[in-house]
């Protein structure tokens, strides 16, 4: 039976209290691809009972924000507490004279410091379960052909070996003591046949019990990043052979959580349609998680961590509302007296610290951290909180307030002269021009965000997020708005000084 309790959602009191507890343990919770619609506590038409009970008990955090609204950037983020611009794999590819360009090339090299080597030096026991995504794995692994059969015995052994490959190099380079259960990349990009491109929510599950269990007495940090919901369609998964993994075929069918058939029943039950099932599944997976804590009675001394790497492919690779926000929030059992909803504006690189400062961890000066401990908000003490933060993707930055937004489309040198001799074509966010032949006779831009934002190919794009939230009204050519745009650049061009690589005339502009 799913772990869940059943409380009425508020979220207008601001009172709080947080109690100390020595080495409290640490799960991050984070989901792919997740919309505010995909949890039923945030007006989703789903099951997820066990989601909506944290997040009832917890703190939800209104205003928060992926820097970096696709998978590797954000898995960055989260992991270091940096800017993905900050990122070593970066100088590798890119010249510091020019931008760089930012998607799912944002590496996590061996050498740079995530919250598993800083917790495992003050005595934690670390795990990673899921999916990884900041690793090249395509120019790591073997080949397997996408029409291979996937219950030839030569097959599996590739797959097997692949997958000891990347998770021994994701263990190298992560600093996690325990990898298991590991999604190295998104299913079509690691060599599986098509018939093995399926999730395994109850696989994930195995693997974080299993960490749970292997951490006896000790402290721990749990990263726990799910595949769902993400493409592959989820749904096809629930129907696919529950042995398959990226490991290879299992010889059972992991039995940690409901079975799919039951999830199936519950959702028919609930009159919701099956494509809702998948929503479920994943919700299981943090009912099963919780009933490990339970039976360990270890519940009321573990923090958990909630949120998506940013919102689902409305406005997914850009610097958006719809791509950059998404749900998070926090729970840890009875210490949060009253305090339900912040509102100030958070994002994934605050976790880091937070969680460094809830285990008692002080970082040295060298320790570069670009998050902020969400303390003193949990804490509710009078605080300079914030008044900016920075987004980037592809080819664009942007700052973000309470009211406004500015957005940035700054291309190298090689680009812009392309852009100079074409002038009769638009280039999308990363660069590209498509060919004219495509069935609409427009370029492509990935998720069909130049059709939901009119100002979409303005290099400097303002927008006042209070009367205008869905960012349809550029406002950066208006001169009533030449000081807000002055400004808005002034405070870019701060943040952008920090890292290496150059943005445009950024890099000039004097505080």
């Amino acid at each position: 039976m799913a772990w869940f309790i059943v409380i009425a959602f508020s979220c207008n009191s601001k009172e709080g209290l947080i109690t100390e507890i020595s080495k409290p343990n640490v799960i991050v919770i984070f989901t792919d691809d997740m919309n505010f619609e995909d949890i039923g506590a945030l007006g989703g038409d789903v099951l997820t009972p066990n989601i909506d009970a944290l997040i009832n008990e917890g703190v939800y955090f209104s205003n928060f924000y992926a820097c970096s609204a696709v998978c590797s950037p954000s898995r960055y983020n989260l992991l270091t507490g940096r800017y993905a611009s900050r990122s070593q794999s970066l100088l590798r590819q890119f010249p510091v004279s020019d931008p760089a360009f930012l998607r799912w090339n944002v590496d996590i090299d061996e050498g740079e410091r995530t919250i598993a080597h800083v917790l495992k030096e003050n005595g934690y026991y670390t795990g990673f379960v899921g999916k990884h995504h900041n690793l090249h794995n395509e120019e790591m692994q073997f080949h397997v052909d996408e029409n291979a059969d996937m219950y030839d015995k030569n097959v599996q052994a590739k797959i097997a070996k692949n997958y000891k490959l990347l998770k021994d190099t994701i263990q190298k380079c992560t600093g996690f003591d325990y990898v298991e259960s590991i999604y190295a990349n998104n299913l079509h990009a690691l060599d599986l046949p098509k018939t093995m491109q399926h999730h395994n929510m109850d696989w994930l599950t195995s693997g974080g019990v299993d960490f749970i269990e292997k951490a006896g007495d000790n402290p721990f940090f749990l990263y726990f990043a799910t595949t769902l919901p993400h493409a592959p369609d989820p749904l096809s998964s629930m129907y696919a052979d529950s042995r398959i993994t990226p490991a290879g075929l299992l010889e059972d069918t992991p039995d940690v959580q409901p079975g799919r058939d039951d999830v199936f029943a519950r959702v028919k039950n609930a009159n919701l349609p099956l494509g809702k099932a998948p929503y479920t599944w994943l919700d299981d997976a943090v009912g099963t998680l919780m009933q490990s804590l339970e039976k360990k009675n270890i519940l009321n001394n573990t923090i958990i961590l909630f949120a998506s790497d940013h919102g689902g492919n409305k406005a997914k690779m850009t610097c958006y509302e719809k791509g950059v926000r998404a749900p998070a929030f926090i729970y840890w059992k009875g210490h949060f007296k009253g305090l339900k909803h912040i509102e100030e504006i958070t994002a994934n690189i605050d976790f880091a610290p937070t969680i460094y400062e809830l285990c008692g961890i002080k970082t040295t000066k060298e320790e570069i951290i670009d998050g902020r401990s969400l303390m003193p908000l949990l804490q509710n003490k009078e605080t300079n909180w914030r008044s900016s933060l920075l987004l980037e993707i592809t080819y664009s930055k942007a700052i973000v307030t309470d009211s406004w937004k500015y957005i940035a489309v700054r291309f190298p040198e090689e680009i812009e002269n392309k852009i100079a001799k074409d002038k009769d074509n638009l280039y999308n966010h990363e660069g590209t021009l498509y060919s004219k032949d495509n069935p609409d006779g427009r370029l492509k831009v990935r998720y069909h965000a130049d059709k939901q934002y009119p100002g979409y190919f303005s290099y400097d794009q303002l927008y006042n997020l209070q009367a205008d939230p869905g960012e349809q009204n550029n406002l950066a050519k208006n001169t009533e708005y030449s000081a807000i745009v002055k400004e808005m650049k002034k405070m870019l061009g701060i943040y952008v000084s920090e890292f290496p690589h150059s943005f445009g005339e950024f890099n000039q502009i004097e505080d």
